[in-house]
């Protein structure tokens, strides 16, 4: 009977996550080498191409699509299974702090297979600005997932984002372009003025929300513009690049994303921090 490794569709889901051999290799504590040779192996076994580079990147296949749904649900069966046995049910309350555009994209997914493979344990989740959520940490949260441009020896770093410019394309045309940004102290909004400001960039703030979702609809609906790291992008808001005579946009640079996890924390929230770890 065939058997595909578990180890490798772990991979193989890292790789499609951040879209990245090296990130996924970062993740998964091997060279982006061996993690290669890992995917080239589930593409013989298969029969079939996993993925299709796209520039410098990589888009899924057909195939690659379909192989992504069978191993999400592999390994979420196989982490139920594992906290099943483990001696000692996880339960008890965890308080999270994390930045809106991550609670978008973490809230459906990894946050609701925790709550699945640990049924006992209650998650209390707070979206902040990355800014108050550090401010709160040990007083309101036992875990804090934000965005900070220097870490400290109390940060684990968990990955770097680059930044890019989102927007509807015809906000370029603009003499003072618009921007939709958080209130002040946001990193990304100080990395956008930077941006504009080194450059002689006329802008005005059209719109300010703390909330992701809002500054998603001012997006959409055309309001402005704004940087984002690069993950977080919804996928209906075009990445900007070049704006008049092709000339590239300000380069945002990149931020960290840290991990903070408060003295004395519970079994529960140090599994979450554990969870949280090996799937972002």
């Amino acid at each position: 009977m065939k058997h595909l490794s578990l180890e490798a569709l772990r991979s193989f889901s890292a790789v499609v996550e951040l879209g990245s051999m090296t990130l996924a290799g970062e993740r998964m504590g091997r060279s982006q080498p061996a993690i290669s040779l890992q995917l080239k192996k589930l593409e013989q076994q298969l029969g079939c191409e996993l993925l299709t580079r796209n520039g410098s990147g990589f888009a899924l296949s057909a195939d690659g699509e379909l192989l992504f749904d069978y191993a999400q649900r592999l390994l979420a069966l196989n982490d139920q299974a594992w906290a099943q046995f483990e001696p000692q049910q996880v339960s008890g309350k965890v308080r999270l702090g994390i930045t809106s555009e991550f609670a978008s994209s973490l809230l459906p997914k990894v946050l609701g297979q925790f709550a699945q493979v640990y049924p006992q344990v209650t998650l209390q989740v707070t979206s902040a600005l990355s800014k108050d959520l550090l401010s709160g940490l040990g007083q309101q949260f036992d875990i804090i997932l934000a965005l900070r441009e220097q870490t400290n020896k109390s940060d684990v770093l968990i990955q770097r984002e680059e930044l890019v410019w989102v927007g509807l394309p015809g906000l370029l045309e603009q003499p003072s372009w618009p921007m939709v940004v958080a209130p002040e102290g946001c990193i990304y909004r100080r990395r956008a003025e930077q941006s504009l400001q080194r450059i002689r960039q006329p802008y005005r703030i059209t719109y300010t929300n703390t909330d992701f979702s809002g500054l998603t609809a001012a997006l959409n609906s055309g309001l402005g513009m704004t940087v984002l790291a690069k993950s977080t992008v919804p996928q209906d808001i075009p990445v900007l690049e070049n704006f008049s005579g092709n000339k590239p946009l300000p380069d945002a640079g990149s931020v960290n994303v840290i991990m903070r996890l408060a003295g004395g924390a519970s079994s529960a929230a140090s599994q979450l921090a554990d969870y949280l770890k090996a799937r972002i």
